[in-house]
């Protein structure tokens, strides 16, 4: 899908993932630890960094079940089963199918998105790497992503102190850092994850409306940047890929 031309209804978020002086503009990651598909897209917007280091690249906390924290319905729990294998064969991924045997996660998302904020408040360079660690808990190590002593593990693989993390997560600072990345969903209006929106020259536009490959992400930016007149367009024959 082509970028979308008409700017989204939403200002900057007001922070960035690395030093912004060479940059020429911000993509955001609208994203959830325990969103199949996101998981589906993450070697696709690695391979974004990669191909376009004039970017910077901020992630945000979606948020893409806010529901009671109980476990997953049989119903749901099955769904989100074939989902995997459709994702599975569509992306490339691979997912543990056994993590259904041994456990059934929280219907909620919201405390694995708020062990990926706290990630952010202790350390912003391990955002990133802590948001993996999630994502192969859940995805390739069966490991239930909505338990706490999941969060803890995944925080002490990635250099974390445990304690400090535990203590972190149960911080206001926290809970403010998740609404605030919630809010921030809402006045972009993302309805769906993953989704990346590109912001440049003040204008906001939607590049990835949920998973795409990378050729599809590499048209819809570089139309962006046609548009701008910014001489950074990268090949879409796949060179960079």
């Amino acid at each position: 899908m082509m970028a979308c031309n008409r700017p989204l209804g939403a200002s900057h978020t007001g922070r960035g993932s690395m030093d912004g002086s060479d940059k020429i503009g911000t993509v955001y990651y609208f994203g959830d630890p325990m969103c199949s598909w996101c998981w589906g897209l993450k070697p696709v917007l690695e391979q974004v960094d990669r191909e376009y280091p004039e970017l910077r690249r901020v992630t945000v906390m979606g948020g893409l079940r806010a529901e009671p924290p109980q476990p997953m319905s049989d119903e749901q729990a099955a769904r989100i089963q074939h989902a995997w294998l459709r994702i599975e064969r569509s992306t490339g991924q691979a997912f543990n199918h056994e993590l259904w045997r041994r456990c059934r996660p929280l219907a909620t998302t919201l405390p694995a998105c708020r062990a990926v904020v706290t990630a952010r408040l202790i350390d912003t360079t391990r955002e990133w790497p802590y948001m993996v660690g999630m994502f192969k808990a859940y995805f390739t190590e069966a490991r239930d992503p909505s338990r706490r002593e999941t969060h803890l593990d995944v925080a002490a693989a990635n250099g974390f102190d445990r304690d400090q993390f535990a203590a972190a997560m149960e911080s206001p600072a926290s809970e403010e850092a998740l609404r605030n990345d919630l809010l921030t969903t809402q006045r972009y209006g993302i309805t769906g994850f993953p989704s990346v929106v590109l912001e440049l020259n003040g204008q906001n536009y939607l590049i990835s409306p949920g998973y795409q490959p990378i050729d599809g992400i590499r048209r819809a930016i570089n139309s962006v940047y046609q548009a701008a007149g910014v001489d950074f367009t990268r090949p879409e024959n796949g060179l960079y890929s």
